[in-house]
């Protein structure tokens, strides 16, 4: 067994600037980062809310023909909330929402959306957040000064379930921020705005969004009375581009989005829900191919990358009986430039893997009558090799990649970028979250298989929605499942994963039998039923492998991928009925560590049984490249950086040495 540290050489590319890899951020999905917030004392904030509650002409303040112009500052510099017409309202637009018939509540202050330097007052405030509830697509055109967007259905936002944690969870903020809102103790106040709400005519969507904030009594709320469009213009800020994050006021002592670590192209809090919107006829094939491969980042070749690249401990003594396609590594060790060598390889080969999915991308994308378009493979053919068997070419292959129907359904995306193949997509035989007259099929999953390689099945998915937990569950019932491999060990607030407790659903009932915690993973037994029939089925949930990263510890990686073999094989002999896709394995959006998993998976497969096999293991043919070149014909962004690429050198050379005699 391997046993860290490993022997390593620190090496750069021979570039101009030096970038090491742990500075380099990537954005698969949003990440939690530490941050502090100061607030005003839970004693200052009561007395505030009690000093609002008492005051005589609060509900005078509702009618804005009779109210007198007040000063309602209940501490030193707090914001003028409540003041007379002064100038005439802004002609208004038609509501976009329904409106309702109910007031908001007494406790929720209206801030005159006429009055500049009352607006002014209130947002420059440093424990103030401005919340945006305008459809995204307004918001990112044009909106008040670094307000953040959470803009859901009505439909969600009056259901008593959707609680403020489901609210918070659905938007596109950042995490800190996320973490922040849902703290116990933290008192600071809300600014709520749509696009035209008055005292008298409140949207639905604002008059929702602001009962959440209400809830457990944490926030101040206010609401701006007249909406955007009665705000001054100097109030208002165009976006020509889409928001790097959720931004949050640079004066603001809540987390700032200076605070956060720049991703590659810094998409990655765009939300799965608010945010999700099709190309437009203009350019959409530029847009949608721009958007797509923001958050699917590569190595810059313009900036050096370090990597002290892991060497098993007995390396220098069975180094020579490498299977030929890793004799690189091999003939790098023991130089002074080692790592560098090896990085260069290694990142000349991922350049090739992205250059063909951009060429995959741009075909799906423009693909819109069923007919495969094939002039974008011309830069590829200038490069040598392509359309060779050893290097796949998307313009040469008999696949028509095209965006699948159903990727409307922005709810059950978890990223807006991510989204399946139509050719090898999973089809679902019911959707249960999506209740319509129409049969819906759709399921962000797409199958994976290389024959060459492995016998081996698996469907690669994202990890599933609180929206779509009935769907993830029909999809492994209908297509046999029998092993879940999850990836993914993020937190979510106030949500209990799918594998943690027992579930009903119409047609199918799940129950947890067995838990056993092993070193990295999560080893549980669980049965499925369906009507009369019981099936057996086996979870792993890794625990230790960072979003968008590698593990630490190789080993952990490999004993979890053994169990799983050992538990498959033992249902084989015991059940004469082998289920075709056996394997489900799922990250957060399913592309990034899915795909190093099933890489490992399936060439370690090839070591195991050589028999039938076109490819030889100990050959000259690279089995990780080709692996992720056919994995990305069936699934974007499988294996979705040059770190987790590098890995997957890492881990398969430990599997070959350890039992190398």
């Amino acid at each position: 067994m391997i046993k860290p540290p490993y022997p390593s050489i620190s090496t750069t590319n021979n570039t101009s600037e030096q970038v090491n890899s742990s500075s380099i951020h990537y954005s698969e999905s949003p990440r939690t980062l530490n941050s502090t917030f100061d607030a005003p004392t839970a004693e200052e904030f009561i007395k505030f809310q009690n000093t609002l509650r008492s005051t005589s002409c609060r509900k005078t303040s509702l009618d804005r023909s009779v109210s007198p112009k007040l000063d309602r500052r209940p501490f030193k510099g707090a914001p003028v909330v409540i003041s007379k017409d002064t100038k005439p309202r802004f002609p208004r637009s038609p509501m976009s929402a329904s409106i309702s018939l109910i007031p908001l509540p007494v406790t929720v202050l209206p801030v005159d959306a006429t009055d500049t330097e009352a607006v002014l007052q209130f947002i420059n405030a440093t424990d103030t957040l401005v919340v945006d509830v305008r459809p995204f697509n307004a918001y990112s055109t044009l909106r008040l000064a670094e307000a953040i967007n959470i803009c859901l259905p009505s439909t969600l936002l009056k259901r008593a379930s959707f609680d403020l944690a489901h609210v918070v969870n659905a938007s596109t903020i950042s995490q800190t921020l996320k973490d922040t809102l849902l703290s116990k103790g933290m008192h600071f106040k809300i600014l709520v705005y749509d696009q035209a709400s008055a005292a008298q005519k409140i949207s639905l969507q604002l008059y929702h969004t602001v009962l959440k904030f209400l809830e457990g009594d944490s926030f101040l709320v206010a609401y701006l009375d007249g909406g955007f469009e009665a705000v001054d213009d100097s109030l208002k800020e165009t976006m020509p581009t889409l928001p790097v994050k959720s931004p949050v006021y640079p004066r603001s002592t809540l987390p700032r989005s200076d605070q956060f670590s720049d991703s590659s192209d810094g998409m990655e809090n765009i939300p799965f829900l608010t945010g999700f919107t099709l190309p437009t006829a203009t350019n959409s094939d530029v847009k949608l191919l721009d958007s797509i491969k923001k958050t699917l980042p590569r190595i810059d070749t313009n900036v050096k990358y370090t990597h002290h690249f892991k060497f098993p401990e007995n390396f220098a003594e069975k180094k020579d009986k490498l299977p030929g396609w890793l004799r690189f590594i091999a003939e790098s060790y023991g130089k002074e430039n080692c790592n560098q060598e090896i990085v260069n390889h290694l990142n000349e080969r991922f350049n090739r893997l992205e250059a063909s999915e951009q060429v995959r991308l741009s075909l799906a994308i423009n693909n819109t009558d069923g007919i495969a378009q094939r002039s974008s493979c011309t830069s590829l053919h200038d490069s040598s090799g392509y359309g060779t068997p050893s290097e796949l070419c998307p313009c040469c292959d008999d696949i028509t990649y095209t965006i699948p129907k159903g990727v409307e359904y922005g709810y059950k995306n978890r990223y807006k970028n991510v989204w399946p193949y139509e050719h090898s997509r999973v089809r679902l035989k019911h959707s249960p979250s999506c209740r319509t007259t129409t049969h819906d099929d759709y399921f962000n999953a797409n199958y994976i298989h290389f024959d060459e390689l492995s016998d081996n099945r698996y469907i690669a998915t994202q990890n599933p929605l609180e929206a779509t937990n009935e769907d993830f569950w029909n999809a492994v019932w209908s297509n046999g499942v029998q092993a879940i491999v999850c990836l993914d060990n993020s937190k979510s607030l106030h949500t209990t994963k799918y594998y943690e407790e027992d579930s009903q659903y119409q047609n199918l009932s799940i129950h947890i039998e067995l838990a056993e915690e092993h070193t990295g993973f999560t080893f549980r037994k669980i049965s499925i039923k369906k009507h009369e029939e019981v099936r057996t089925l086996y979870h792993f949930a890794y625990t230790d492998w960072p979003d968008f990263g590698t593990p630490d510890d190789l080993n952990t990686v490999v004993n979890m991928m053994k169990l799983k073999d050992e538990v498959l094989s033992q249902e084989r002999i015991e059940n004469d009925q082998i289920r075709s896709w056996e394997v489900l394995v799922h990250c957060s959006a399913g592309c990034g560590r899915t795909g190093c998993f099933i890489t490992l998976d399936m060439v370690a497969s090839l070591f195991e049984n050589l028999s039938d096999k076109a490819l030889d293991p100990w050959g000259s043919e690279d089995l990780i490249y080709k692996s992720v070149q056919f994995q990305r014909q069936q699934r974007i962004s499988m294996v979705q950086n040059l770190g987790q690429f590098i890995f997957c050198y890492e881990s398969v050379l430990s599997y070959i040495l350890e039992d190398m005699v």
